[in-house]
């Protein structure tokens, strides 16, 4: 008697996956500054008066910000047909290409000059908010709105924000946003908002579905980001641009906070923290955080697996590694890896340091730094720094504990020099933002 042989198990799609486990889609092309842009997008473009509506979906009207994009990097700008119209001579071409290359979001990856596609504005003002787009087919100008890196990350923590359970802190948000966002009549928004309008931009607005499809389940890793963005968006005595750069790095932060902690939650790992070495001085420090990092991506490995499994489909080894090199990326993107190539391990650099100070404190208010190190770093953003940390998670039974005493001095030195804190006397140092107003 012959037996049927089993059906190949279907292959799913890495999409489907990424929202299972983590709510929204965090690819590798969509890494790093991208979700922060793609947040930004989103609140600014949303259709109607009120920034971050309730309901089940949002609509869009989207601005490409292409004609400029190509004035800077497109080397056949000059047969744009808008060109003569929009530019007075060369030398205002030549100027204003100068100025906008200037306001580039910088691509860690890549120190190449990029196409005009790839590259994009760090949103320095609202009108240099900007989409993905390309051109279909190439040397035309037909252009089309697309997401090429603004991949959802950035749908999901807006969806997040805007269903935020409570209302007075979502009021908070949305204050902070249009302050942030509205009412700027600089020279540069205005110069901008011209050159805005002679680009691609929706004439009718539209359904975003990947927000829509994203899933937001009002955990405690939404609160720390929700307060985390409040706190940010209310620190008016910083510049806009602080604010912004703030919130870019916030959002990278939490998506990856979200995707470890939701990966181990799925599997049922009960340790999902990270060990970072600010010191400098103990390789077993060095080793534990180099392998601590290569423990979390494998921990998202297996949970998109494990998911894949469920569904009776399997996960294709791009897939796996796509959301794994999210991680990576975007944690080497805001300065919580040491470097983008070579051997990682996590650190605080200066932008992330900053970011969970604005994040953690409010106003102009202090928080005394072992409270700063153990509430906020350790018990909300899960960062092991110090000895208590290290001794709430089991570290000190192979390490000693003067190694983390040393870890935690170490970054009290970098946060003095950085303005992020004010040591009063031996034994009180303070947490603030007083040192970058």
């Amino acid at each position: 008697m012959m037996v049927e042989a089993a059906a190949a198990p279907q292959t799913i799609k890495e999409t489907d996956i990424s929202r299972k486990v983590f709510g929204g889609i965090l690819l590798y092309d969509g890494a790093g500054y991208y979700p922060g842009l793609e947040l930004l997008n989103l609140v600014i473009g949303t259709v109607g008066e009120q920034k971050l509506p309730g309901g089940d979906e949002v609509k869009l009207k989207r601005t490409a910000h292409d004609f400029t994009r190509r004035l800077v990097w497109d080397e056949e700008f000059h047969l744009h047909p808008a060109r003569e119209n929009a530019l007075v001579d060369d030398k205002t071409e030549n100027a204003i290409r100068r100025l906008m290359e200037c306001l580039q979001l910088k691509i860690p990856s890549s120190n190449n000059r990029p196409s005009w596609s790839r590259a994009h504005f760090f949103p320095y003002s609202p009108s240099l908010i900007h989409w993905d787009a390309r051109q279909r087919p190439k040397r035309s100008n037909n252009i089309s709105i697309e997401r090429i890196y603004l991949r959802g990350g950035g749908a999901l923590a807006f969806r997040v924000l805007r269903r935020d359970p409570d209302p007075v802190r979502l009021e908070r948000c949305r204050r902070g946003f249009e302050t942030l966002l509205s009412g700027q009549s600089t020279p540069l928004e205005n110069l901008v908002s011209v050159l805005a309008a002679h680009g691609k931009s929706d004439q009718e607005a539209k359904v975003d579905d990947i927000e829509r499809d994203s899933v937001s389940r009002g955990d405690e890793i939404e609160e720390l980001y929700c307060e985390g963005v409040a706190r940010i968006l209310e620190h008016v005595e910083l510049s806009t641009v602080a604010r912004v750069r703030a919130l870019m790095n916030w959002t990278g932060f939490w998506l990856i906070l979200a995707q470890h902690n939701r990966a181990a939650e799925s599997i049922s790992d009960q340790n999902p923290h990270i060990i970072c070495d600010c010191s400098g001085k103990y390789p077993q420090l060095r080793r534990a955080s180099q392998r601590c990092l290569k423990d979390v991506q494998a921990l998202i490995v297996r949970a998109v697996n494990a998911a894949a499994d469920a569904e009776g489909a399997v996960l294709s080894k791009k897939g796996q590694n796509n959301m794994r090199s999210f991680y990576w990326a975007t944690a080497a993107t805001i300065k919580l890896l040491n470097a983008w190539k070579g051997r990682r391990h996590f650190t605080l650099g200066l932008d992330i340091l900053e970011t969970l100070v604005l994040a953690g404190c409010d106003g102009k208010s202090e928080v005394p730094y072992d409270e700063f190190v153990n509430n906020w770093l350790y018990r909300r953003c899960r960062i092991i720094v110090g000895r208590s940390a290290a001794e709430k998670s089991g570290f000190l039974s192979t390490f000693d504990a003067g190694i983390f005493e040393d870890n935690e001095m170490s970054l009290a030195v970098q946060m003095e020099a950085a303005g992020l804190l004010t040591q009063y006397s031996d034994a009180t140092r303070m947490v603030g933002t007083g040192g970058l107003q």
